[in-house]
């Protein structure tokens, strides 16, 4: 591994004995900043609960805000979305997940192919990390429309993603909670995949964008329904990120077509989603199950594509 380190940081121009020095004082700060004699380790062993939309404090046995009348996480969830919270302040749990997938993937596709695929990934890399590839796709390797949303072309491309995908979630997933959050993603990056194949035949394309991009296109009906003055005030920074990132992919010529699809998927659901309280708690099962379905729809896709690859 420490080889593979070595060659990586060469190929990139660092110093591979700075970053280790990093690591290690990383490694020795983390682990006093989870110590149970910090702030940190009580916050952990605290029961106490904080209200997803509101942010009001709440009683570890509370099930419901004494404020708005949220639903409050369970004492396991209230758990891990205080060490999401101590691993990725201002992140929530769900884009902390899809994030941390995402880069998993992408250390793994740079480390199959020998660290030579970090700036610009050849085709065969790509379409071996999960790409879609439409003449696959027509095959029957339809877990491509899938799996190709949690692989990137380069360094340059994982990383702005990445900011993208932290920058108009920052507060999207507070706001419909994570069934919902899990949901738009998945389906708008489905959406995505199935416009580039549809409309934009002969092209090996992967990346988030797509699903990005229907973070982007669910916020600007959803929020324009609220109509409040915080309401208007994301739907205009939404359409500006829009205008930005749509004029951006057609300078560097990214595959717009899954932009596009991804856009509507998320449009579409910001349409028809909930928006009053008592409408959400009521479809709240079905958000879980749709939700569930889909992150098992997607694990199925990445286990066919081991299975195709072996």
């Amino acid at each position: 591994m420490s080889d593979f380190l070595k060659k990586l940081s060469r190929s990139l121009g660092l110093s591979y004995t700075w970053w280790h020095w990093r690591w290690l004082n990383f490694k020795k700060r983390w682990a006093g900043r989870f110590s149970t004699d910090t702030n940190a380790g009580r916050h952990l062993r605290s029961g106490r609960k904080i209200c997803r939309k509101c942010r009001a404090l709440a009683g570890a046995d509370e099930r419901r805000c004494s404020v708005c009348g949220a639903r409050l996480p369970s004492a396991a969830g209230n758990f891990l979305y205080k060490v999401f919270g101590l691993i990725m302040p201002g992140v929530s749990p769900v884009t902390a997940a899809l994030t941390a997938a995402i880069g998993i993937n992408f250390i793994v596709q740079v480390m199959s192919s020998g660290g030579t695929a970090v700036l610009s990934p050849g085709l065969e890399s790509l379409v071996r990390a999960g790409a879609l590839d439409s003449r696959l796709v027509a095959a029957g390797e339809w877990w491509r429309l899938a799996t190709c949303v949690f692989v990137h072309i380069g360094a340059i491309h994982f990383l702005f993603n990445m900011y993208a995908l932290l920058s108009v979630s920052s507060f999207l997933e507070e706001e419909i909670g994570a069934a919902r959050y899990m949901t738009l993603f998945l389906f708008s990056g489905l959406g995505g995949s199935a416009a580039s194949y549809l409309l934009h035949a002969r092209v090996v394309s992967a990346g988030a964008s797509g699903a990005i991009f229907g973070l982007i296109g669910f916020a600007i009906p959803y929020f324009r329904r609220q109509g409040s003055a915080r309401a208007r005030d994301i739907q205009t920074f939404m359409v500006r990120w829009a205008l930005y990132a749509f004029f951006f992919g057609l300078i560097v010529r990214a595959d717009n077509f899954a932009h596009a699809g991804g856009f509507a998927a998320g449009f579409l659901l910001g349409s028809v989603m909930e928006i009053r309280e008592d409408e959400r708690r009521r479809r709240d099962p079905f958000w879980k199950v749709v939700a569930a379905s889909l992150a098992l729809a997607l694990i199925a896709s990445f286990v066919l594509l081991v299975r195709s690859s072996a």
